[in-house]
């Protein structure tokens, strides 16, 4: 890259696009936040369902060198994850390549696009990829998009998150939900938490995009971010109960409260091997899981 950044980040409203462009501020780095529901100080713009030619205005008057797509759908039926994570997905590729085909563009892809894994094992970025469900397979078909775009010739990356945690998360997630109910209710039900998951602070993540941002040479085409270490999700829901300082009782049911579109039953265990992008870019998980969740705790409403 050219060391005068102009980045377009789409979800900048967000939990991970909003840390993205705390982050791309602290370091001076000139961007414009675009987002499909909050407006000031961000841009509105629905990439589902805005105007070819009104994206194409946003992105030609701007000329931004990067552009990262932090927008998704978590929740909500197939027909709005399909929206969300691939006919958005589809609509800024299609305008970068009219409006500013030198840019690089970042996508931010998920775990749930590889599916489960043996206990104990790792996966890197050429394991057999298995969604389970309509939001693993929605996000996996957008970051195809992408990587086709690539083998195209466009300069283009899958940054591929695990369960990304922090202060701030969102209802959609485990924590998020866990921290809205502590406090509120002397029962905390659940699903099951037998599953075990990759967590990483929303912090290291935005550390990760921006350092794909600005790295001067060409990089692979999907890069993982994650801790490399999975926790069970009883034990990760217990801690935040011993952080309330409640009394709180712990029931579980049948049903996993984690990863949207990630079931326990079919997804029992993930765990990221991030050696490629340590090898590339020098990047790791900098937060560990307990202070993560502290400060989630500290940070809630």
């Amino acid at each position: 890259m050219t060391g005068s950044e102009r980045v377009m980040v789409f979800g900048a409203g967000g939990f991970l696009g909003a840390r993205i462009c705390a982050l791309l501020a602290d370091r001076g780095i000139e961007h414009r936040g675009m987002t499909r529901s909050t407006g000031d100080p961000h841009r509105r713009f629905d990439l589902a369902t805005g105007h070819c030619y009104a994206l194409d205005t946003q992105l030609g008057l701007y000329k931004p060198t990067v552009i990262i797509n932090a927008a998704a759908a978590t929740h909500g039926d197939t027909l709005a994850l399909t929206r969300g994570n691939v006919v958005a997905v589809e609509a800024l590729l299609s305008s970068m390549h009219r409006t500013a085909n030198n840019a690089r563009f970042i996508q931010i892809g998920s775990a749930a696009e590889y599916g489960g894994a043996a206990y104990g094992t790792s996966q890197d970025e050429q394991t057999e990829l298995r969604p389970g469900a309509a939001y693993g397979f929605t996000k996996l078909a957008g970051s195809e998009l992408v990587l086709r775009a690539q083998r195209n010739g466009a300069d283009a990356v899958v940054v591929r998150s695990f369960n990304i945690t922090g202060p701030g998360s969102p209802p959609s997630t485990l924590l998020g939900r866990v921290i809205r109910l502590l406090g509120t209710t002397d029962t905390l039900e659940l699903g099951s938490l037998e599953a075990w998951r990759d967590y990483v602070d929303v912090r290291d993540v935005a550390e990760a995009v921006i350092a794909v941002a600005t790295a001067e040479a060409k990089l692979p085409p999907v890069l993982n971010v994650g801790s490399g270490r999975a926790a069970l999700a009883r034990d990760v829901v217990n801690r935040l109960i011993e952080l309330s300082g409640t009394e709180t009782k712990l029931v579980e049911g049948s049903v996993h409260a984690g990863h949207a579109g990630s079931p326990a039953d079919a997804v029992p265990w993930q765990q990221a091997d991030t050696t490629l992008i340590e090898k590339h870019l020098g990047w790791s998980c900098r937060i560990p899981l307990d202070q993560s969740l502290q400060d989630t705790w500290t940070a809630r409403d």
